[in-house]
C-alpha cells in the first residue's frame, strides 16, 4: 500500500466535537470534518442510541463553533481560505440559512449567548481593535449595537446580570495576564473587579458563573501556581476555596453549567488527561463535591473559532452533559452523560474510515531531566511491529502556543507517522500550559532559548536512555511556535538532527511582530518581548540570524492567508537557505491560513513530508 493512499485513510478518520444543546434539550448540533472540512451537523439525542445526523452546512470553507440560541436558531462561523475573518451565519429551525454579517475583511468572534442577547467582538471600526457588540434575539429582527470600545487588550464577554444591565468582561492583556471588568451597559461605566485583589499583577482570570448579584465563581492562579476555583465579590473580596484545592491537585480548565443549575461542572487537567468534577457553590464556598465516572481515560477537547470553543456543555434541563473526548486510540467524538445515573453513550458514531482501531497506538507518559534538572514531561509513541536494527527513527513533535500543551488525545497525523515506521515523541517543554504558572513563565522573553535547550536534552536523553529509538535518526517537527522551535533547534543544536519539518513557523521575531495581525500584536509582545523595549532579545532568539548553523535538510509548509504567522516568515527562511545552497523544500497553499484545514491539502503536504523523510532519514 502506498504512503499517499495510506495517508488518505488516516486523514479520513472523522473528528466531531463542540456539541451545543437545542433549548428543548433533545437535540445537539456539532462540528464534524466527515466531508474533509469542518461543517455543521445536528442529531437527536435519545438514551443509549446512536441516531442519524443531518448535515446543515455545505460550504467551500470551514464552518465552525455552532451555538444554539434561546429561540431555537443556530449560529455558526465561517472564514475563507483560512484567513480567520470569521462571519456569522444563522440556521432556522427549518434548515434555512442566512448570513448575518458580510464584511469579509473583518473578523467576528462570538463570546457568549444569553436568553436575550448574543455578545460578540469585531474589528469593524478599526482592524487593530476588537469592539464589543450586543445583538438582541431574534437576531434577524434586530441590529447589533456596539456597547464597549476597549482601550487596550482583547475583550471577551463572560457573563451578564439577570437583567443584562451589567456584563462581566475578561480583558486579555496577554495570554498569561487578564483583568475582570464589570460594565454598566446603560451608563458605559466600568469597574476593574480584580484591581483591589491583584492590582496590576500578571494573573490569569476566567469567569465560571455568577453565584448571586454580588459574587462570582472564577478560575485563577492568583496566589496559586495552578488555576483554582475561587469566589470574588463585586466589592473586591477574594475567597480562595482552599478546601476544594485539597481535592483537586492539578490545573482546572474547562467548565459548564446551565443558567439555574445547582451543580457546576469543571475539568481537571491531570498531566494532560482530563477528569470531570462537579460541585455545588454558594457565596460562602461549596457544599458538595463529586468526580464523574467516565469510560475513557483521555482528553476533553476544545480549541477556538477554527473548530469549536466548548468541549463540555450541560443541557438546559440539567439532565445531560455533552462531552467532546478522545484518547490515543479513540478518535475525537461526542459522548452524552446522563446525570441521573451517570450512564453514557455516543449519539453520533464518528467514522474511522475503515481502519482497524487495534492498529492505533496509545502513548505513554514519561519525564526527563533538562540542563537545570527541571523535570520535563513527554508522551512517547512506538510503532507496532518489529523494531528495526538500531531502533526506530523518531519525530520530536513540538506544540504551538507557546503556552499550548500537547495532550494524549487522538491525532490522525501521529498515527500515520507511526504506521509509516516513525516513533513520535511529544514533549511539553518549559513554557507549556497545564503544569502551573511557574512552569509557564520559565521561557519568557530572555529565557526563550531555555525551552530550546529542553529539546536538546530530550534528544540526548533518547539517544542514551531509550533502546527502542535510534538517536542518530531524529527529526525535529512542529507548527506555529513549534515551527520556531524547529528552526531554533536546528540553528542552536544542529548536530542532533537528520531533518526538520517547519509548519507555519516564526523565523524572525522582529518581522513576525511587525507583520502579524494588528489586533493580536500586543498579546504576542507580552510573551516574546516588545519591539520598543526588547529588540536586542528579539534579534538574539530569531533563527534567521543563525542560518549558517543549519546542517540538516528542512521542509517548510505555509498557508498564504496566515494572519498569525505571515507568509513572509517562511519565504525569508526558504530564500536565505536556498541562496546559501542549503537543502530546503517549501510547499505553499493559496487557500490556507495558519495550518492546513482542507483534506486535499493535508494529503498533498503530509504525504510529501513522509516521502521526503524516508529519503533522508
Amino acid at each position: 500500500m502506498t504512503s499517499v493512499i495510506r495517508f488518505e485513510d488516516y486523514l479520513a478518520i472523522e473528528t466531531a466535537g463542540g456539541a451545543t444543546w437545542h433549548p428543548d434539550s433533545k437535540r445537539i448540533a456539532f462540528t464534524s470534518n466527515a466531508t474533509g472540512l469542518f461543517q455543521i451537523y445536528s442529531c437527536d439525542v435519545e438514551r443509549g442510541k446512536t441516531l442519524p445526523r443531518t448535515q446543515l452546512t455545505d460550504e467551500e470553507d470551514r464552518c465552525t463553533d455552532p451555538r444554539y440560541l434561546s429561540d431555537g436558531t443556530l449560529i455558526f462561523t465561517r472564514d475563507r481560505g483560512g484567513d480567520e475573518n470569521f462571519q456569522i451565519g444563522l440556521i432556522e429551525e427549518d434548515g434555512t440559512q442566512h448570513w448575518l454579517t458580510s464584511e469579509l475583511g473583518a473578523k467576528h468572534r462570538i463570546s457568549r449567548a444569553t436568553k436575550e442577547y448574543l455578545y460578540f467582538s469585531a474589528n469593524l471600526a478599526d482592524r487593530a481593535r476588537l469592539d464589543v457588540y450586543r445583538w438582541k434575539i431574534p437576531l434577524r429582527e434586530n441590529e447589533p449595537k456596539r456597547i464597549y470600545e476597549p482601550k487596550k487588550g482583547i475583550i471577551v464577554i463572560a457573563g451578564a446580570s439577570s437583567d443584562e444591565s451589567k456584563v462581566l468582561m475578561i480583558q486579555y492583556l496577554g495570554n498569561m495576564d487578564q483583568r475582570l471588568l464589570l460594565l454598566d451597559v446603560n451608563s458605559g461605566n466600568e469597574i476593574n473587579l480584580t484591581a483591589p485583589i491583584s492590582g496590576n499583577e500578571s494573573i490569569r482570570w476566567d469567569v465560571v458563573r455568577w453565584l448571586d448579584s454580588e459574587h462570582i465563581l472564577v478560575n485563577t492562579d492568583y496566589k496559586a501556581d495552578f488555576k483554582r476555583l475561587a469566589i470574588i465579590s463585586t466589592s473586591g473580596d477574594f475567597n480562595p476555596l482552599n478546601d476544594l484545592s485539597a481535592k483537586v491537585q492539578f490545573e482546572i480548565e474547562k467548565h459548564s453549567h446551565s443558567e439555574d443549575s445547582i451543580w457546576t461542572y469543571f475539568v481537571e487537567n491531570q498531566e494532560g488527561y482530563s477528569t470531570i468534577h462537579r460541585a455545588k457553590f454558594s457565596k460562602d464556598g461549596f457544599t458538595e463535591f463529586e468526580t464523574l465516572p467516565f469510560p475513557l481515560r483521555g482528553v476533553i477537547s476544545a480549541g477556538d473559532a477554527r473548530s469549536w470553543n466548548a468541549g463540555l456543555r450541560l443541557s438546559d434541563d440539567e439532565h445531560l452533559l455533552a462531552v467532546t473526548v478522545s484518547s490515543g486510540v479513540q478518535s475525537t467524538n461526542i459522548w452524552i452523560v446522563n446525570i441521573k445515573d451517570m450512564s453514557n453513550w455516543k449519539p453520533n458514531e464518528a467514522s474511522t474510515a475503515g481502519l482497524d482501531p487495534s492498529s492505533f497506538v496509545e502513548s505513554t507518559l514519561h519525564r526527563f531531566d533538562s540542563f537545570d534538572n527541571l523535570s520535563v514531561p513527554y508522551f512517547r509513541y512506538i510503532p507496532q511491529g518489529d523494531k528495526p536494527e538500531g531502533g526506530w527513527p523518531a519525530l520530536l513533535m513540538i506544540h504551538g502556543g507557546p503556552e499550548g500543551q500537547i495532550r494524549p488525545d487522538f491525532n490522525p497525523v501521529i498515527q500515520f507517522y507511526l504506521s509509516s515506521g516513525f516513533a513520535v515523541i511529544t514533549p511539553n517543554i518549559r513554557g507549556s500550559a497545564g503544569y502551573g504558572r511557574t512552569y509557564l513563565d520559565l521561557d519568557n522573553v530572555e529565557k526563550r532559548l531555555d525551552s530550546i535547550t529542553d529539546i536538546k536534552h530530550l534528544a540526548l536523553h533518547l539517544k542514551s536512555e531509550d533502546d527502542e529509538i535510534n538517536g542518530e535518526r531524529l527529526v525535529v517537527y512542529g507548527g506555529s511556535y513549534g515551527g520556531f522551535a524547529v528552526l531554533s533547534a536546528m540553528t542552536e543544536h544542529p548536530e542532533l538532527w537528520k531533518a526538520g519539518v517547519d509548519i507555519v513557523g516564526i523565523s524572525n521575531f522582529v518581522t513576525f511582530l511587525q507583520n502579524t495581525a494588528a489586533w493580536r500584536r500586543s498579546l504576542r509582545e507580552a510573551e516574546y518581548g516588545s519591539l520598543e523595549h526588547d529588540m536586542e532579545t528579539l534579534v538574539k532568539i530569531s533563527p534567521i540570524h543563525k542560518i549558517d548553523n543549519i546542517a540538516a535538510p528542512l521542509f517548510i509548509i505555509q498557508g498564504d492567508n496566515d494572519e498569525r504567522v505571515p507568509l513572509s516568515e517562511s519565504i525569508q527562511m526558504h530564500d536565505k537557505l536556498q541562496a546559501k545552497g542549503l537543502p530546503v523544500k517549501m510547499l505553499r497553499f493559496a487557500d490556507e491560513g495558519h495550518g492546513l484545514a482542507k483534506l486535499e491539502n493535508r494529503i498533498i503536504a503530509y504525504s510529501e513530508v513522509v516521502t521526503w523523510l524516508k529519503e533522508i532519514v
